[in-house]
């Protein structure tokens, strides 16, 4: 594991994941995306997917038919994305929250008993809330969905990834203010 250099960012990936799972998720967060993860390219991925808990990935590799969008959040310093990355590089390990992912499912306001595991998004979202980024102001970890994430004034789409590359974003063009005589 290299240390965070100025160069590094870790980027949010939120994935548009293919299958019966992923359209589930999106239809019930009403929301395009189906995951969330953390990506710091040249030192890899870092999630909490269902079946395998937070994981450490070496890259960023999306299923085929899967669309990644990444997005950085630019007001970021290099200190708060290293203690980013070193946050969600200690979570390796730890089970995934299905108890929370349910949550999603009926609706109700939920406790936070379950310390120690995570789901995808909260995680995510955690591992900003912990370096010093609030993505999402009055908002906790547990309470976001994928689709909330690209929400924050703080994110930045920069592309799509898929199995085929990398599609940058093309620039907005500037808004069109016509003037009336």
């Amino acid at each position: 594991m290299r240390p965070l250099t100025y160069h590094q960012p870790v980027l949010l990936a939120l994935h548009r994941g293919p299958g019966i799972i992923g359209t589930l998720i999106r239809w019930q967060t009403r929301s395009p995306y189906s995951h969330a993860s953390l990506y710091c390219p040249g030192d890899g991925v870092v999630e909490a997917r269902e079946g395998h808990g937070v994981r450490r990935l070496s890259q960023l590799d999306p299923l085929p038919g899967e669309t990644i969008d990444l997005f950085e959040v630019p007001s970021a310093t290099p200190e708060q994305l290293a203690r980013l990355w070193q946050f969600a590089q200690a979570q390796v390990g730890k089970p995934y929250d299905y108890t929370m992912v349910l949550r999603f499912v009926s609706r109700r306001q939920a406790s936070r008993k379950e310390a120690g595991k995570w789901f995808c998004s909260e995680l995510a979202f955690g591992a900003f809330r912990h370096a010093g980024i609030d993505l999402l102001a009055r908002t906790e970890p547990w309470e976001v969905s994928p689709g909330w994430l690209p929400r924050s004034p703080l994110a930045r789409f920069m592309g799509c990834f898929t199995c085929i590359g990398f599609t940058p974003a093309t620039p907005s063009p500037a808004p069109f203010h016509p003037v009336f005589a």
